[in-house]
């Protein structure tokens, strides 16, 4: 099953690179989008929620970014000029280390395959067949970056239902100055109940709203007398920490003006489980799903955005190191 969907926008594409470690330039994930999208996803999908055991993913992630990074582009191009990046892309996802093994020999003239390496190269991207000397830089037109790396979403959200709360912050978000952070929010369905995650702010500080809905009927939800429940940033972590996997589950109680409001999610083997409670509710006090992988995809880059939201001048990769850390000795400590 194909998992582009889970990627909401090219920003969120580009945080769940950097939280690998990886930052690409603009102009490389247009690429990909335009050529792979679809397997480079499928591969972020499966680093991003803990299914690369192996790390062949990030693997091949890592040598597609390589082989179209400005480096290694510069240097194809001193060897067969009119290559460009969609051609690299097919080549690079079929013989990536044959690939980057003949452009650093290529570019070594000491090299003792430097002959054959620049033989093999102007094989696979010849040059032009026509008398006319070849541009020292190819201009493919290129669209601008798509406001969604995915198409468009499926024909499966409730008709007529969205969360009241969510629909009030996308109005405030609208009306804000176009500099100000997008609104954004993930839905999980279930046979009873929904869950909406909102990334948004409670006192100029970011977080995620976490909204409950009881089912109404077929592909309906009553959102106007939804559950909701406010986690922090700390929480926020926390959270992100259990889709990583670092530790198996969390909850948070005494949430709400009166107290009696909790979330709480646990990993059980091939799925996520996330509750909502509120003791007072009059309706369906405890309100749960199962987040399939597929789903958990969107919602931990949710969670992983907002963590980042939350400390600006701190590298991505240093946050979630804090966050594995502090998180695997409470686990350690009560075992």
């Amino acid at each position: 099953m194909t998992t582009t969907a889970n990627f909401a926008t090219a920003r969120e594409v580009a945080t769940a690179l950097s939280s690998l470690g990886f930052k690409p330039s603009s102009e490389t994930i247009q690429t990909i989008s335009r050529t792979c999208r679809d397997q480079f996803l499928d591969h972020l999908s499966k680093c991003i929620t803990g299914q690369d055991a192996e790390g062949q993913s990030k693997k091949a992630i890592s040598n597609l970014l390589r082989s179209l990074s400005p480096d290694a582009l510069n240097r194809l191009k001193q060897i067969t000029p009119n290559v460009t990046p969609e051609m690299i892309v097919p080549v690079a996802l079929k013989a990536p280390t044959k690939l980057l093994s003949a452009i650093d020999a290529a570019s070594n003239p000491k090299h003792e395959r430097h002959t054959d390496a620049k033989t093999f190269l102007a094989t696979i991207f010849p040059l032009q067949s026509n008398d006319e000397t070849p541009p020292a830089e190819p201009a493919p037109e290129e669209s601008p970056p798509a406001k969604r790396v995915d198409a468009a979403a499926p024909d499966d959200r409730p008709i007529g239902d969205s969360a009241p709360l969510a629909r009030s912050r996308q109005t405030q978000a609208a009306q804000r100055p176009a500099t100000d952070k997008k609104y954004h929010s993930c839905h999980v369905y279930g046979s009873g109940f929904a869950l909406c995650f909102n990334a948004t702010e409670w006192e100029d500080k970011p977080g995620v709203m976490v909204d409950a809905a009881v089912s109404i009927g077929p592909k309906a939800y009553d959102w106007k007398n939804a559950i909701h429940v406010w986690l922090d940033v700390n929480e926020v972590g926390a959270v992100l920490a259990v889709f990583r996997r670092w530790r198996k589950g969390i909850e948070f109680g005494a949430h709400g003006s009166q107290n009696d409001k909790s979330f709480s999610i646990e990993f059980q083997g091939q799925h996520f489980y996330a509750k909502v409670s509120a003791k007072k509710a009059g309706n369906q006090p405890t309100r749960a799903v199962k987040i399939m992988p597929t789903d958990a995809t969107a919602v931990s880059i949710l969670f992983l955005t907002q963590l980042a939201e939350s400390y600006p001048a701190i590298p991505l990769n240093e946050l979630l190191a804090t966050v594995r850390a502090t998180h695997q000795i409470s686990d350690a400590a009560t075992a």
